[in-house]
């Protein structure tokens, strides 16, 4: 009864208080004292009780205690955990991807992306704002920032796994609703993740094949192009991969670059193990490639995987100093034959590409085969990946002649 007394003395004039409102004449803030759906006793306060009361002179600006109290009153009715609301964005992400590490193991470039996501959103407010307070304007206002430095399918990725948190944040009561669910935007520069055409591709071969400083890259580049392995896969090929009397290649592992060292790691999915059939350009590449692969000084290249084991003979090696290969290798071998090919073709260049576009052309190349022949050769999971990703629309002279060919076919039979 005390404290309602020095409570009802202390308030000021004209101002009739709620059950649980007191004004603190200490402080010069009007609290709400309430109990949080855990059993603890808490305390918000505002210098303002009514939003269309007067801010005292020199104070910040904020929310009246009454406004506190309706969002307050919505978090106790949806049984939100109050200290899990006022986590900043950045650590609840943190929370989420200990969950996703703990429960599945995941790729390593996988985490790669995470950690890129981590890191883009530390340089925004948005990251470290508390998670209850964001509101779908201050996502929109991020998505305004993004796209000024960042291409749209960057931004898509990584409003993706962003969603995600915050659904894991509703699964804990963190917060009622996920302020990124209307959130999205077009993958505009999606035109450089289209197929190089079959003309150019051919013209490019034909230049590496020819070029005496492209010419020691034509077998591999030619490999990417007509077998649709990924860069790290192509990496981690080994002489025991390469089976030349039934002309299959094993994919079975990859080759990745770790913390400035290269580390044996599985497929990138369980359905990454295959085995894929050589065409006999793809066969007759192998040959060279086996035949004219020498070691510097007779000493074999030795990598090894997470647990330690020791893997050698691998297919591919650098040009001069003979050592294992990565990624980022084969990106600027491809780099530097594009460079000598647009020197030499100016009239007529070829758009710059990575690695990766050789695998989208093959699957592009190869559409006609059956689907699920052609998700295995790519190692795909799911055949929606395949079709949707990666396999882009042939132009209307090739639709035309297939066609036709199909036609004549039907016909026949």
């Amino acid at each position: 009864m005390a404290n309602k007394i020095v409570s009802e003395k202390n308030k000021p004039a004209r101002k009739k208080l709620r059950d649980n409102e007191y004004y603190n004449p200490k402080t010069k803030r009007y609290e709400y004292h309430y109990t949080d759906c855990l059993g603890k006793k808490r305390v918000i306060s505002s210098y303002r009780l009514e939003e269309t009361d007067q801010l005292p002179k020199g104070k910040k600006s904020s929310k009246s205690l009454r406004e506190k109290e309706a969002e307050l009153t919505a978090q106790l009715d949806n049984s939100i955990d109050i200290d899990g609301a006022k986590l900043t964005l950045l650590e609840v992400m943190d929370r989420y991807l200990q969950f996703l590490y703990n429960r599945k193991k995941l790729a390593h470039n996988t985490k790669v992306g995470y950690n890129v996501t981590v890191n883009t959103l530390k340089q925004y407010k948005l990251g470290y704002m508390e998670i209850g307070k964001i509101k779908p304007e201050h996502c929109e206002d991020w998505l305004v920032d993004m796209k000024k430095k960042y291409r749209g399918s960057s931004i898509q990725t990584q409003i993706s796994l962003i969603k995600r948190v915050f659904e894991y944040a509703i699964d804990r009561d963190y917060v009622i609703k996920n302020p990124f669910r209307g959130i999205t935007t077009d993958r505009s520069d999606s035109k450089n993740m289209e197929a190089i055409s079959v003309e150019d591709m051919n013209r490019f071969l034909e230049f590496c094949s020819k070029d005496t400083n492209s010419a020691h890259c034509y077998d591999m580049i030619y490999v990417l192009f007509w077998t649709g392995l990924r860069a790290s896969e192509l990496c981690g090929l080994t002489l025991d991969n390469i089976d030349m009397s039934n002309r299959l290649i094993k994919v079975e592992k990859q080759l990745q670059c770790i913390n400035h060292t290269h580390v044996v790691l599985p497929t990138k999915t369980a359905k990454g193990y295959r085995t894929i059939p050589m065409t006999d350009g793809v066969y007759e590449c192998f040959e060279r490639i086996l035949k004219n692969r020498y070691l510097k000084g007779d000493i074999e290249p030795v990598c090894y995987d997470e647990r330690g084991n020791a893997y050698e003979g691998f297919v591919f090696l650098a040009t001069r100093s003979r050592k294992t290969i990565v990624r980022s290798h084969v990106e600027e071998y491809l780099a530097n034959c594009i460079k000598r090919f647009n020197n030499a073709n100016s009239d007529n260049p070829i758009r710059k590409f990575e690695p990766h576009i050789c695998r989208h052309s093959f699957a592009t190349n190869f559409q006609y085969l059956p689907p699920k022949t052609l998700q295995y050769i790519l190692g795909h999971s799911k055949i929606s990946t395949t079709m949707d990703n990666y396999v882009d629309v042939k132009p209307s002279s090739e639709q035309l002649l297939q066609i036709n060919v199909v036609a004549k076919q039907l016909i026949c039979n």
